[in-house]
């Protein structure tokens, strides 16, 4: 899955991102603050990240990512 895609569908959901370091971004869940998933910015992002960020947001509905 590109990084678009996912960048996307969690502003959709009303999350946030701040720079992380090198190429990674931090998103920030709109619920409290504490769900936070890091994803890698340019081109594919591996599944192991995707699942990563799945279960990081739980807060979001079911299907967020699809």
């Amino acid at each position: 899955m590109k990084y678009r895609d996912v960048a996307r569908a969690l502003k959709k959901q009303g999350c946030t991102s701040r720079p992380g370091k090198g190429d990674h971004e931090v998103w920030t869940c709109p619920c409290d603050q504490k769900h936070r998933a890091v994803v890698t910015k340019p081109g594919e992002i591996s599944p192991g990240v995707i699942g990563d960020a799945i279960k990081k947001m739980a807060c979001l509905p079911k299907g967020w990512l699809q």
